[in-house]
């Protein structure tokens, strides 16, 4: 084993102990106006959760009716804690869950995101290897693509990694320490706890609210997180099947996502050099993309990188005007 390993992770004997009762992991998932795709979630999660020391959390953000009353169904639900949020937004909601949960650590799923057999047992297991410095465990995550893939405007084998992790594709093999190149998406993520509590939760002002795109909450609080000296790891033993709508497979809508995500990365910059020498940067490249991304088809990505540099200016000269 090499030194890093030794260093970043424990054996699971050697784990520190939890009082008798105490989840290890407390499952928050938030969701907004998708109640049937939560129902599916919760369906195969809670038989994996009977005798296990964890709990799950769902958490409405404020919903419209018609959702809000088949959410109303959890509430009977052995092992499920229901939360109703008037306020929208997931970064409210997974704060809601993560001061409601009482575990170690604090699983994030998203509510289209439908854990494998063995998720539970594979997430305690991989958590429990995790030494004290270790506060971010991201599991794989797998895209479940519309059925009729002819039908669609981009067909899944013309999406390269760019407009992949747009989607929050997590596709990759291993157990390893991943904090010099973190990768994990909100869709399958495990956060210490602790950690969390001390960094004040996610940044409500960064998260998903409604249909604006602009998400990341759960990315911004990895970079902070790592700047402050923890460690991230990942793991493809606990894995979820995540549904990608056929609305999300077109130019249009990644173009948006693209540019969404230049906007959250702006917020991760916290100085003004940076934030100068980031724009520098991108206002030197933009004009090559912007040719480049004449000649690209759905299967390339230059219009990806390019409208993620004009997200980011775009909010950039907003702040300053």
């Amino acid at each position: 084993m090499e030194l890093k390993d030794r260093i970043g992770m424990q054996d699971a004997k050697d784990a520190p102990k939890v009082s008798a009762g105490a989840p290890v992991i407390s499952i928050v998932i938030a969701t907004h106006n998708r109640s049937h795709d939560v129902l599916e979630s919760v369906e195969a999660l809670l038989p994996q959760c009977r005798g296990q020391p964890v709990e799950v959390i769902v958490i409405d953000s404020a919903s419209a009716p018609a959702h809000a009353d088949v959410l109303q169904t959890l509430k009977a639900r052995e092992g499920l804690s229901f939360i109703r949020l008037d306020e929208p937004g997931v970064a409210r909601a997974r704060n809601a869950g993560f001061e409601a949960g009482k575990g170690e650590w604090i699983a994030l799923l998203d509510d289209d995101a439908v854990p494998r057999p063995g998720w539970i047992e594979a997430a305690i297991t991989y958590a429990a290897r995790c030494d004290v410095q270790t506060a971010i465990l991201a599991g794989r995550v797998i895209p479940h693509w519309p059925d009729d893939a002819s039908s669609l405007e981009i067909p899944p084998s013309q999406l390269g990694p760019r407009a992949r992790l747009l989607l929050s594709v997590v596709d990759e093999d291993g157990f390893r320490d991943t904090t010099d190149h973190p990768i994990g998406v909100g869709a399958n993520m495990l956060f210490r706890r602790s950690v969390l509590e001390s960094h004040g939760g996610f940044d409500v002002t960064t998260g998903r609210v409604g249909s604006n795109l602009a998400s990341g909450e759960e990315a911004q609080m990895m970079t902070d997180l790592i700047g402050a000296g923890y460690r991230c790891w990942y793991s493809d033993a606990f894995v979820v099947d995540h549904k990608v709508h056929a609305g999300r497979l077109t130019r249009a809508w990644l173009t948006e996502r693209a540019r969404k995500e230049g906007e959250v990365e702006l917020r991760g910059l916290k100085t003004p050099g940076q934030k100068i020498a980031r724009a520098i940067k991108m206002l030197i490249a933009t004009p090559v993309l912007a040719v480049f991304q004449m000649l690209d088809g759905p299967e390339r990505e230059y219009y990806l990188r390019l409208n993620h540099n004009l997200g980011l200016l775009r909010k950039l000269l907003a702040l300053a005007s």
